[in-house]
């Protein structure tokens, strides 16, 4: 049996995750009481909607809430991983007054 692998999911990744972060976030003006909330539920849901997905992977999930202005930010990751069966997909939103940067890892298993 083969297995699925993380490349064949990478567009409904992407969908899944922008529909989710469009829903939280979509709305909202930046506020630095509610990003630790904001995060951790965003986070939370794209990985449930993952597993509606495929189950046959080990989800990882990271954000990162910014306001918006003057300062810049860069980031870097990486894997060591089956490149056949795992991938990552990462996604930059923003608004008028934030950014929200999401990274998603799928390890098969």
């Amino acid at each position: 049996m083969q297995q699925e692998s993380f490349s064949a999911l990478k567009n409904d990744v992407n969908s899944r995750a922008q529909q989710t972060i469009n829903g939280l976030l979509g709305n909202k003006e930046y506020n630095q009481e509610e990003v630790p909330q904001w995060t951790a539920h965003l986070s939370e849901e794209i990985v449930k909607s993952l597993k509606e997905l495929s189950s046959n992977f080990k989800y990882c999930v990271s954000c990162v809430i910014l306001q918006k202005g003057d300062a810049g930010m860069h980031m870097s990751s990486t894997c060591f991983w089956d490149s056949n069966l795992d991938g990552s997909v990462a996604i930059k939103w923003e608004n008028n007054s934030m950014h929200c940067i999401v990274n998603i890892y799928g390890i098969a298993f």
